[in-house]
């Protein structure tokens, strides 16, 4: 074998290996199209603390930590803490956007995302959607859900002309990962905006939205899986009822109880995309 046949070879590995960047590249990837009711939102979101029931003025910076999730989900996350009000932003963004290949840009004024979450439209409330849209690109996660992996950031980028207020925003291709068969769950998006500014109560709309039928489970549990600042189990279980109240007043459950150190809950009969 001459010197010049290992070079050849490599260029003809380094051609074909373009070539499938090329190709991978070229492949449509889209999201699942829910119904315009519904907020698609991948179960590892809405089954650990990524989106904390917190207070903005409460958040922490996370350094690579692992959060709390259920059994079969891994999180780990960098950045600056995530709440509610930043899962309905980014639910948002990804309605927006699932007619789009993923990839690709999608396009939308201030006024009109923050019309979409029923938000006011004044100076401040666009202040705040650019902090979050920045949080959103600047964190970094990684997931695993039921051998499915996905590490990035939860937006890739964005622009905005200041002028027109008009933002550019593009999504990983990697993120349909997180949308495998019954990886995924419709979330009642009316529901969830009239829990708007009750934390607690949108973080548990979400995560027994991702169940049908959902098991007992301890106070112990959900205090985890919602992120609560509260270490003290009394305290917790008081807000916990208050926000079960909500769900009740909401339609969206028919009844719970709270036994001792468990709570059990009733839906109302529906059939959510992606729940167990």
């Amino acid at each position: 074998m001459t010197d010049a046949q290992p070079q050849e070879i490599l260029a003809s590995i380094e051609r074909m290996r373009e070539i499938a960047r090329q190709r991978e590249s070229a492949e449509i990837i889209q999201l699942p199209l829910w119904p315009e009711p519904k907020r698609g939102t991948p179960n590892s979101f809405i089954r650990s603390a990524l989106f904390s029931a917190i207070q903005s003025k409460d958040r922490q910076f996370i350094d690579g930590k692992t959060l709390d999730s259920q059994a079969g989900i891994t999180i780990k996350y960098t950045g600056q803490q995530l709440n509610q009000e930043d899962l309905t932003l980014w639910e948002t963004l990804v309605h927006l956007a699932k007619g789009h290949p993923l990839g690709n840009v999608c396009s939308f004024t201030a006024h009109g995302l923050l019309k979409a979450m029923g938000l006011n439209t004044g100076g401040d409330e666009h202040a705040r959607l650019h902090k979050g849209i920045t949080r959103l690109i600047a964190c970094a996660v990684e997931i695993t859900h039921e051998g499915r992996i996905y590490t990035g950031s939860l937006l890739e980028g964005s622009t905005k002309d200041e002028i027109t207020t008009r933002y550019v925003v593009r999504l990983h291709r990697e993120l349909i990962r997180l949308y495998g068969e019954t990886q995924w769950t419709a979330i009642d998006w009316q529901q969830r905006l009239n829990l708007r500014r009750k934390p607690l109560a949108q973080a548990l709309h979400a995560y027994y939205s991702s169940h049908r039928m959902p098991h007992p489970v301890k106070l112990s549990t959900l205090q985890r899986y919602t992120g609560s600042r509260n270490q003290q189990a009394a305290g917790f279980k008081v807000k916990l009822r208050a926000a079960l109240d909500e769900l009740v007043k909401l339609a969206f459950l028919q009844s719970y109880s709270i036994e001792g150190d468990t709570v059990a809950v009733r839906r109302t009969p529906a059939l959510p995309r992606g729940g167990d």
